[in-house]
Order: structure tokens, then C-alpha cells, then sequence
């Protein structure tokens, strides 16, 4: 300031207080209920002028000379800042007036002063402060616990922080405690907010001013102490994160001079002060994801009763339903169990439902979200809290936190190293993620002998766009793919410690951030050869883990990207590139994949070569693109005529019984099926490593279905048995659960219910220990057909509704006609014939737009039993879908579905009095089969045949069988 000696500004610098309000002019200082009033360095010099000369009349001209010396000010520049004063002061017309306007004089500060009356008096003028504690929340949910276990530590202790991350709710918590220990202290308690201060200077004279102390001396923390030394109170510092250090400095003076004096403190980090004892808030426990999660078990949980409260708050006919709670249960997991997360998101389901809240959670637009109008500031948007604990952070720890945003799941120390580095010392790196810990904005948990570390996905979305700010998200984005690279290429080097599927769980942690890498390789060109490589190096993961879709979906990309970036590469390269990556089919594009795959296997003289790219072509059935039998012909052909190994005969087998024409193709016999059962396990040499399943077993499954198709129930049963024990005996969880699969459905063909039960109990138990989530939604598929044909309709249905839900979310479409034809025969069995018919429309659709499926005839079947039984048949419709139906199994060859649908039309020709040719379609299939008498299929056919000739029943017999039931 410019001002003269003489000027009498600062002639008076002791402390004074008038109404609620006291002024420290020596340190500039202006409080009112010991918060710091927010006041310009002006309209601070104007009040300290006018309380010096109290009770004067100081003219305009004066005021202006004595604030601003040499300075030519107007007086409408005065005006503007006693209109600040009174603002500050609340000094509107019709409240106490601190300063006068007198007309034509000037202004005169009117209030009494309480003035000094010594130099270091420590005399209290008031203790308003102490006692007066902000109410505590109605209800605070899920830390009924934590708040008598941190009181007794207080008792215990004396100093306690609690520490943790924002939004947590340590203000909450200590307020509670501050509640809790009350009468402990007979209200001896003062609850400071320390969260408005910016200069930590200011800390000790504030504490005073807030306890009534006078503080003369030009030391307020002596004054302090001084004060406190004999008290009996309980001092509670909320949010020091901003003045850490003069806290800490404060509460351990504090801690060490008195002996009744007990501090609770909250900072997002220890003080690291002497007598400190640490209680680290920890997020709610949210629910796992579990199956089945109902509403009642929900509820159970703390996150989920504080999103429903805050939810019903709004909306008072809000119930948490079953459907809603496994979604619910999702969002209290994505924002980790944060209180403050979880009641901003409460507060948007309003407007965007449950759905759509678990939806906007990846989007930035979460971190808008506002809160109470009531809230601090910092707690009023997520945006909001976060800038509140990262103002503080130094350079190393900004650029840290924002490069660890890219990495989605568990991170060792080595990768954050080998991501984050760039011409900085990796010393730094480690000692930046250890402060970022210790602040509470990483997570760390225990793995064994190592610690692994976490970002929680609300601050992961904060630093993401501190990231994307910076302009170093591709740099980062791509330092992290060439670490995923590698990791993936030192995973398939053979181990002698840890068999297959146990290596594969060692890297289920990674997978997100692979996907990830892939899409952004991916994306706007950014990285071709990089996610090419990537995706040939991940595909046996995938495989590894069952997951089909995801392995073709980016396989599918690799070898697009191949033709981007072929033009430029060495030859070479390019010839290898087939050979990396598994190629599968591409829904739309089915002749385009089928020349690269046929010149990618023109290209290979090496056996190894000819497995890697054979070993997963034709993994999905219901959802790939035609295939020509002349294809097939070629590809068998051209193909098995250069293999010998019987592992790579196997897996080619299986993929070949898997295609879109299992056993009706030119060169595929049930001779070549039979060539399986002669491949004796292993298939393969102990220390060789391969993710895929183990192509001996899936073979035998296959099979076990295509003898069914064919007209083999018995063998069909006989060799899926066999599959199964086999894979137990591996070990292999993605091969048990295939096997599983194919084999429950050749019991529900069968009809042998008992042992469909069992086989898919254990799918469904198999597939939840290991997190198989598409075969778990399998399971539940396949129990809710078994449940319609044990007339449980209504439980049928609810769990094939499940099961679409999740495989259409994931986009897995293995088995997916299958499930919705079943679906229809359950919805039409409730009298619901035209929803039916919608859904069976629904399954053709889906088989037309890729080529005949496996079940292509019985989705034609069923749709035709749904014309001919709905209220208004409509039988001629419903016999051209029979007669398809027909064409298209002896296509197949598939002599079972032939069977069903000779029955339906046997029925169809009763319906329309056609009782002369009623049968004859039905005789003929029924006489073509050799074994499987007791299936149950058959036994409706002979029933069936009986009922239609009355005479000489028994004489029904297939050709070349005797009378008697075969065994």
C-alpha cells in the first residue's frame, strides 16, 4: 500500500472485535464465527482505516488520501468499495449498520469496539464457537462402525486423522465422531472447516479467534497453546489438505504441549505429525457381480441403500426391482463405493434412468453432475472434488496420475514405469506413484509378495481428461500397447511351473487395458502394424478364455488393416501376417475373408503355420457367413492333403463339424467324424503351450452333436460322455465348458431330462467360478429350454430372457437361434401365438442373413407348428415352411430334424382331413434309423404311427430290426 507514516493506518494493529465480527489489521484478517471473509486488499485498507478513527466523521477526500496516497482516485471508486464493506458485513438497510454515510460529510464506522487490554492476554472474550457443532446428516449410511471404533481411539489416542480419498465422507464421518463424543467433553468441542483458508499462516490466529482468544502478539500459535494448555476439549480440524503443513505443525504443538487437548483431523493423506494415529476410510462395500442378484441381497449393502434413499428422495415411487438391482449393483462398482459418486449419480437418475446413469458413467458428462446447492463447493460436482485434491500436486505427480488414466485395471510398478517414463528418471516415476498413494488418489492392494495398484475409475475419467488436455494421449496410448506387446509375446513361452489355464488367469487382469490398446490402434488409422501385431499376440488369450467374439471381432480388423498396409511393407511380412491372426468370418463380407483366408493358407508350407491359421475359422455357427460346399471341398481337401499331425487333423475336424453345414457338405462323411476317436490323448506334448481348448475333447463334443443330426442318439449320448470325462481329466475350464455345452444339448434332443439337469448344473457352476460370463448366460439358456419341456413355462421363459439379454449386450451369437426358437415355443405355449411368431420371424431372419445354421430346420419347423396351432391357422403357410424345412435337413443331411418335421406334417395332415397320405413321410424317416429307440423323438414317432394303423401296431418296426424294442 501507499501510505505515510503519519497516516495513522496502522498506528492501531491490535485486534478488534465488534459484533460478530473480529479484525486482525496486522495480519490483514477479517473474521466472522472464525471464517475468513473473502475481502479486497482496498475495502480491507478503507475498513481498517475507519475502525482506527471509530466514532469520526471522515470526509471522502480524506478516506481517499489516507488509502491511496499519490494515487488520483474518483470518488465513485470509494463508493464501490464501501458498497464491498457493507456487502461484507451485511449491512443492508434494514440490518445493523456498521458504517454511516453522514450527507455532505462523509462516512464514520458507528459499531462499539471491544479494544485491548493488554499486550498478551489470552483471556476468552466469548466461547459462542465451542459447543456450537454443524448437525450432523439424518442418516449416514454404512459406517455405523466406524464412528465408535474412531471415538474410541480418540479416548485412546488423543490425535487421530482420518484420512482417504475425496468424496469419501471424512467430513461426515468426524462430524459424526464430534456428535458421538459430545457429552464425553460436556460440549468442549470446537469443528473448524479449514477447507476456506489460503494462507496457512493465518491457521493459528483463526483457531484463536474462532475459541474467543484475544491475540495481541505478534506469535498467535504461542497465545494458542498457551490457552489450551490447561483445557479439556476435543479440537477437530476438517480438511487440511491445503494447509497440511501448518496443521500438522499446529496439531503436534498442540498434541505435545497439552494433555487434555484431543485432535481429530481429516486430510485426504496422514499428517504425519508425532502422536498421530491414522484411520483410513475405506469405499462401501458394493455387491459382486453375481448372477442372480436380487433386490433383497442388494440392499444388503451400504452403496446400494444410499443410491435408493437418495434416489427415492426425489422420486417416492422408486423401488428397487430384481431387474434394476444387478444394474444398480454396477454402478456402485463403477464409482468404487465413493458416497459423494454415488449420491450425484442418485441425483440424475431422475432424468436418465438406471440404465442410462450406468450408460453416462464412461462419459465425461459424469463428472458435471451437480449435488445439493448446499454442499461446499468442492463437494458440489465430481469435477469440483477432484480439482480440490489436485491443485496441491507437483509436476512429476500431475503428469504421473494423468499418463496412469490409460490403464483401465491393475497396474504393477514395472508397467507404470515402462508407460509413464519419458526423459524423467524412473526414481521419480516410483516415488511420484508412492505420494499419490499416500494422498489417497491411487489405490494399492497386497498380490501375494508385490503390491499391485489401482486408479478408481471416477478419478480415472478426471485424469483422462487432464490427459486429453495435455495433447499426451496418443504418446501415452502407445508406450502402453508396446508394453501390452510385449507381455503378451513373454506369455507364450512355455512354463514348467504353472499348467495352461493357470497362466491364462494371470493375465485376465489385462484384458480391458488390451481391448483398449486394440481400439485405439485401431481407430482413425492410428497404429496399424502396432495392432496387428498386438492382435495376433492376443488371439490366444482370447481363445484361451473363451472369448470368441472378442478374438474375431479383432482378427477381423488385423487383416483389414493388413490390406491398408500392405502396400508399403516387405513381402515377407506380408505373407506371414495370415498366420499370425486367426481369420474369422466376417458377417457381411463373407467372399472377401474367404479369398484372404484361402491365400493366406496358399501361402503356408509350414504345418505350424497351417494350425495357428486353421484353429479357430469357424468358431460360431450361427453368426458367419456362407460357405459354399465347393469351398469346403477345396479347403478339406487342399488342406488335410499336407497335415499328419492328428492334433492339428482334430482341431481341423471340429472346426469343420462347427461350420454352417455340419455334416451335409461334399467331402464330409461320418466315416471322417470316426477318425476322432481314434486320436488318443494327449494330443500334446506337456511343456507345449497353447490358450485354445484342447482339440481331441471339442472334437469328440462336436461329433457327439453331429451323430445326433445325422440319426445316431445312442452314439451321440455314448461319445458325449466320453468327451466329458476327458475334459474333466484336462482340467481345462474353457474346455469343460464347451463340452458341457454341446453335450446338455444332445441330452435336451434326446430327452433324457435327468442327465440334461446334471450336465447343466455343472455348466453353470463351472462357468461362474471361472467369470465365464457368455457360458453362464449358456447355461442359463439351456436350463430355461429344459424347464419349458418339463412344462415350467413360465421359469423357462424368464431364464431364456436372461440368457438373450446378456449374449445381445456382449454380442455373442453362439447358439443364440437356438435359444430364441425355444423362446418362441415357450411364449406361444402361454397362448401368445402372434409373439411367438414375431420371435421365430426373429430367428429365421437371423440364419437367412448368414446361411443355413446347424437348426436351420427346426427354426422352420417350429415357425410352421405356430402357423398351424395359433387361433386362425394358417395351414398352407404352414406346410411351406414344412416342406423347407424337409430340403433343408436332407441338405444337412440331418436325419433328426427330418424325423421332428415328419412328425409335425404327419399332424398337419390330420389337421386338414388329409388322413390317406397322413404318415407316409413319417414311415419312411422313422424306418431309416438303427439305434436310439428309447430318444424320445422316436418314441412320439411310433406313437404317433401306431395311433394311425389301427391294425398290426406292433408290426411298425424300422427295416432290418426285429419286433421287439431295441436296446
Amino acid at each position: 500500500m501507499n501510505r505515510s507514516a503519519d497516516d495513522s493506518l496502522n498506528a492501531h494493529l491490535q485486534p478488534i472485535t465488534f459484533g460478530h465480527f473480529h479484525l486482525h489489521p496486522a495480519q490483514r484478517l477479517l473474521l466472522k464465527g472464525g471464517t475468513p471473509i473473502e475481502l479486497g486488499s482496498r475495502a480491507l485498507d478503507v475498513l481498517i482505516t475507519l475502525v482506527d478513527h471509530a466514532g469520526e466523521v471522515i470526509s471522502n477526500r480524506d478516506l481517499i488520501r489516507m488509502v491511496w496516497q499519490d494515487v488520483i482516485v474518483d470518488e465513485s471508486c470509494l463508493r464501490v468499495h464501501i458498497s464491498a464493506l457493507r456487502k461484507a458485513l451485511s449491512c443492508g438497510e434494514n440490518e445493523l449498520s456498521y458504517i454511516a454515510n453522514i450527507p455532505g460529510r462523509g462516512y464514520s464506522f458507528v459499531a462499539p469496539l471491544s479494544p485491548a487490554t493488554g499486550s498478551d492476554s489470552t483471556q476468552p472474550s466469548h466461547e459462542c464457537s465451542i459447543g456450537m457443532l454443524p448437525p450432523p446428516l439424518m442418516r449416514m449410511v454404512g459406517r455405523d462402525e466406524t464412528v465408535p471404533a474412531i471415538a474410541e481411539l480418540i479416548k485412546l489416542h488423543r490425535f487421530v486423522s482420518i484420512c482417504g480419498p475425496g468424496g469419501m465422507g471424512k467430513t461426515t464421518v468426524a462430524l459424526a465422531v464430534a456428535h458421538h463424543l459430545e457429552s464425553h467433553f460436556d460440549g468442549l468441542i470446537l469443528f473448524q472447516d479449514l477447507s476456506s483458508i489460503t494462507d496457512s499462516a493465518l491457521l493459528p490466529g483463526i483457531l484463536a479467534s474462532a475459541l474467543g482468544v484475544q491475540c495481541h502478539s505478534p506469535n498467535p500459535l504461542k497465545t494458542l497453546v498457551n490457552f489450551l494448555r490447561e483445557k479439556r476439549l476435543l479440537l477437530v480440524l476438517d480438511s487440511c489438505d491445503h494447509v497440511i503443513v501448518a496443521a500438522t505443525y499446529l496439531a503436534e504443538k498442540v498434541f505435545e504441549v497439552t494433555e487434555q487437548v484431543h485432535i481429530l483431523a481429516t486430510s485426504r493423506e496422514p499428517l504425519r505429525a508425532e502422536g498421530e494415529h491414522v484411520h483410513r476410510l475405506c469405499p462401501l462395500a458394493c455387491p459382486a457381480e453375481l448372477c442372480g442378484l436380487t433386490a433383497n441381497d442388494a440392499l444388503t449393502f451400504s452403496p446400494v441403500q444410499l443410491l435408493v434413499e437418495r434416489v427415492h428422495n426425489k422420486d417416492n415411487a422408486f423401488i428397487l426391482s430384481d431387474n434394476d438391482a444387478p444394474m444398480v449393483a454396477h454402478i456402485c462398482r463403477m464409482l468404487d463405493g465413493v458416497p459423494l459418486a454415488i449420491e450425484l449419480a442418485a441425483g440424475q437418475v431422475e432424468v436418465y434412468g438406471i440404465q442410462g446413469v450406468a450408460e453416462l458413467l464412461n462419459n465425461r458428462v459424469s463428472l458435471f453432475w451437480d449435488g445439493r446447492r448446499t454442499a461446499l463447493p468442492r463437494h458440489q460436482t465430481l469435477m469440483a472434488m477432484f480439482d480440490w485434491s489436485c491443485d496441491l500436486l507437483s509436476e512429476t505427480e500431475a503428469m504421473v496420475l494423468r499418463r496412469l488414466s490409460v490403464l483401465s485395471g491393475v497396474f504393477s510398478l514395472e508397467m507404470v514405469t515402462a508407460i509413464v517414463k519419458s526423459q524423467i528418471d524412473e526414481s521419480l516415476v516410483i516415488d511420484a506413484i508412492g505420494r499419490l498413494v499416500t494422498k489417497s488418489l491411487v489405490l494399492v492392494e497386497r498380490s501375494g509378495r508385490s503390491m499391485r495398484y489401482k486408479l478408481p475409475h471416477t478419478m480415472r475419467a478426471y485424469a483422462l481428461e487432464k490427459l486429453r488436455a495435455s495433447g499426451e494421449v496418443d504418446f501415452t496410448i502407445e508406450r502402453h500397447t508396446i508394453y501390452l506387446l510385449s507381455m503378451l509375446e513373454r506369455l507364450n513361452v512355455p512354463s514348467e511351473t504353472l499348467p495352461e489355464y493357470e497362466r491364462i488367469q494371470l493375465y485376465i487382469e489385462h484384458l480391458g487395458d488390451i481391448c483398449s490398446a486394440l481400439e485405439w490402434a485401431f481407430s482413425n488409422h492410428r497404429n496399424l502394424l502396432l495392432g496387428i501385431r498386438l492382435a495376433a499376440a492376443a488371439a490366444p488369450l482370447f481363445l484361451g478364455l473363451s472369448m470368441l467374439d472378442e478374438c474375431r471381432r479383432w482378427s477381423e480388423r488385423a487383416l483389414a488393416a493388413r490390406v491398408e498396409v500392405a502396400k508399403g511393407t516387405p513381402p515377407p511380412i506380408v505373407q506371414h501376417w495370415p498366420c499370425s491372426v486367426p481369420p474369422m468370418k466376417m458377417s457381411g463380407t463373407p467372399d472377401i475373408l474367404r479369398v484372404s483366408h484361402r491365400k493366406g493358407v496358399e501361402s503356408i508350407a509350414n504345418p505350424d503355420d497351417i494350425q495357428r491359421l486353421q484353429s479357430q475359422p469357424f468358431v460360431l455357427p450361427s453368426s458367419e457367413g456362407k460357405r459354399s460346399p465347393l469351398d469346403i471341398q477345396w479347403q478339406n481337401s487342399n488342406i488335410s492333403t499336407r497335415i499328419t499331425e492328428p492334433k492339428i487333423i482334430a482341431m481341423m475336424q471340429w472346426t469343420l463339424e462347427g461350420g454352417s453345414n455340419p455334416s451335409g457338405s461334399p467331402g464330409f462323411s461320418f466315416r471322417t467324424c470316426k477318425v476322432n476317436l481314434d486320436l488318443k490323448p494327449p494330443l500334446m506334448n506337456e511343456d507345449e503351450f497353447s490358450f485354445s481348448y484342447d482339440y481331441r475333447i471339442r472334437a469328440l463334443a462336436s461329433l457327439a452333436r453331429v451323430l445326433w443330426l445325422r440319426g445316431y442318439p445312442d452314439q451321440a449320448a455314448r461319445i458325449g460322455r466320453q468327451a466329458l470325462g476327458d475334459a474333466y481329466d484336462s482340467r481345462h475350464p474353457a474346455t469343460i465348458c464347451l463340452s458341457l455345452i454341446y453335450v446338455a444339448t444332445v441330452f435336451l434332443w434326446m430327452g433324457d431330462w435327468n442327465n440334461a439337469a446334471q450336465t447343466i448344473d455343472k455348466l453353470m457352476s463351472t462357468a461362474e467360478e471361472n467369470a465365464f460370463g457368455h457360458d453362464h448366460a449358456a447355461g442359463k439358456g439351456l436350463k430355461g429350454i429344459l424347464l419349458i419341456s418339463q412344462d415350467r413355462v413360465d421359469a423357462g421363459i424368464q431364464l431364456l430372457h436372461e440368457c438373450l439379454n446378456v449374449l445381445s449386450i456382449e454380442n455373442h451369437q453362439v447358439l443364440t437361434t437356438m435359444f430364441v426358437r425355444c423362446l418362441a415355443k415357450g411364449i406361444a405355449a402361454k397362448g401368445r401365438y402372434d409373439k411367438a411368431i414375431e420371435i421365430a420371424s426373429g430367428a429365421l431372419e437371423m440364419v437367412e442373413n448368414v446361411g443355413e445354421a446347424f437348426d436351420t430346420p427346426e427354426i422352420l419347423r417350429v415357425t410352421a407348428d405356430l402357423y398351424a396351432y395359433r387361433p386362425i391357422p394358417d395351414l398352407a403357410l404352414a406346410e411351406q415352411y414344412m416342406n423347407r424345412s424337409l430340403a433343408c435337413s436332407k441338405r444337412l443331411s440331418a436325419l433328426a430334424w427330418e424325423l421332428r418335421t415328419a412328425i409335425s406334417l404327419t399332424r398337419l395332415h390330420l389337421l386338414q382331413g388329409r388322413h390317406t397320405e397322413a404318415g407316409q413321410r413319417l414311415q419312411s424317416v422313422y424306418n431309416r434309423f438303427s439305434e436310439g429307440f428309447d430318444s424320445a423323438d422316436l418314441r412320439a414317432a411310433k406313437r404317433l404311427l401306431n395311433s394311425l394303423n389301427k391294425q398290426g401296431a406292433s408290426k411298425i418296426t424300422p427295416v432290418g430290426h426285429p419286433v421287439t424294442r431295441p436296446h
